[in-house]
Order: structure tokens, then C-alpha cells, then sequence
């Protein structure tokens, strides 16, 4: 049986993020990273944000810990020309030396990292000065332990928070300033074309794999009202 990951992975899917790619390239329009910024992003899945950065001039390095994603990121990287850094790795144990790079960029990446493991290595791996740019899943209420168990188990989740807890979490961290933007409720989808998606068609012949598919549809419907966003950033003194 697949997990979750490996699944999004064979589907190709490159922004399964709140928001999708249209709110990623929002947030990195507002950002405005300088030409030639050292960026690290965590969670990379299938290279398409990691190529968007490496088009607007950033010096792009992106991590994913599965080996699906980095397969997809790589052939993505290679077609569309662009030199990304792409290495197979985990969050919470990355392989690069103390304060390599100017920004970390990640999306619904910390939210299924143990503890604030993932944190951690954000801020070991930034320049001084450097900052953390993390969109992650939020809620708009305290959940049930039934709804917990709900989608711990079908997504691998590790983290199931409302913003004052994302605040929290950063407020034991080692970054000496942090903010959080509110709450941003999960909006419907326009249909989004990735002309390099690479889709596994033999995935939707496997009976378990489409109900694995609907399974998730459900979850997203039953949570809509509560589920969403917070864009965090935190800078290291």
C-alpha cells in the first residue's frame, strides 16, 4: 500500500500545498528575493517551485526525502534547463554544513516533522541574517483527538495546529524574531496546468490507489471549514 507521499509523488503532483502554485508564487513575488540569494528549499517534491526560484536568478538548493519526488525533480530540473541543486534528504537531518544559505523556503513540510526537529536545522543551516519562509498547514480551531487520529493516520501528519500554536512552537526555537501572517482558510482549486507533470496512469487501474484518492477528496471536504494556512517567518540574529 502506498502512503500518502509516495503517492502524490507518482501522481506528480508539484504543489500540493494549501493555496496550490498560484499562492506560491504569490508569496515568492512578495518576498522579492534578490538576483543570485542562496535558497534552500525544504520539501521540494517535484522541483516546481525549486525551477520557478532558479528562473527569477536565486541560487537554488531543494531537498526531499522522497525518492519519487527527487526522481520527478530531477528530470524536471534537466527539461527545463535550470541548475538546481536537488539532493535527497530529511528535514530534520540535512546535510549541508552551519549557515550555508541566505533563505530556507518550505511549504506543509514542518507539519509532518517530529517535533521541532525540522526547526532546528532551518535555523542551523541559514547565514546570520538569514530568514525562514515556511507555509504551513494550520487550523482554525483546536482539533477533536478523533479528528487528529483522522488525518495523523492517513496523511502522516505530526503537527495539527492553530497559529498562537505555530507561535508557540517558534517561540522555543533558537530565531530571535518571528511572525505569523493569520489564518487563511483552504480556498477551492482553479485547475492549475503543470506542463511538465509526469502522472503515473497505472496508479488509477489499482482499486486500493482510487480509493486512497477519494479517501483524501472526503478529508479535504469534512475539514474545508477549518483547514488552512499560516505563512511564518523568522529571522536568525
Amino acid at each position: 500500500m502506498l502512503d500518502y507521499h509516495t503517492l502524490l509523488a507518482r501522481l506528480g503532483e508539484g504543489s500540493a500545498h494549501p493555496g496550490g502554485f498560484q499562492a506560491t508564487k504569490e508569496l515568492i513575488g512578495q518576498i522579492g528575493f534578490p538576483r543570485g540569494t542562496k535558497v534552500l528549499e525544504v520539501g521540494c517534491g517535484t522541483g516546481r517551485t525549486a525551477c520557478y526560484l532558479a528562473s527569477l536568478g536565486c541560487n537554488v538548493t531543494a531537498i526531499d526525502r522522497n525518492e519519487d519526488m527527487i526522481q520527478k525533480a530531477i528530470y524536471r530540473a534537466k527539461i527545463s534547463e535550470f541548475p538546481v541543486r536537488i539532493v535527497q534528504a530529511d528535514a530534520a537531518s540535512m546535510p549541508f554544513p552551519d549557515e550555508t544559505f541566505d533563505a530556507v523556503f518550505t511549504e506543509s513540510v514542518t507539519a509532518f516533522t517530529q517535533g521541532s526537529s525540522a526547526i532546528r536545522e532551518y535555523w542551523r543551516v541559514l547565514k546570520p541574517k538569514g530568514v525562514l519562509y515556511d507555509r504551513e498547514l494550520a487550523f482554525a480551531m483546536k482539533l477533536t483527538t478523533v479528528q487528529k487520529k483522522k488525518l495523523q493516520s492517513f496523511y502522516g501528519l505530526q503537527h495539527l495546529r492553530t497559529v498562537p500554536e505555530w507561535l508557540k512552537l517558534m517561540s522555543k526555537s533558537s530565531f530571535h524574531k518571528y511572525s505569523a501572517s493569520q489564518f487563511s482558510q483552504m480556498k477551492q482549486l482553479m485547475s492549475d496546468n503543470d506542463p511538465l507533470r509526469v502522472i503515473d496512469h497505472e496508479l488509477f487501474t489499482k482499486p486500493d490507489v482510487v480509493a486512497m484518492m477519494m479517501k483524501n477528496e472526503r478529508l479535504m471536504s469534512n475539514f474545508s471549514k477549518v483547514m488552512g494556512s499560516v505563512v511564518i517567518t523568522a529571522w536568525k540574529a
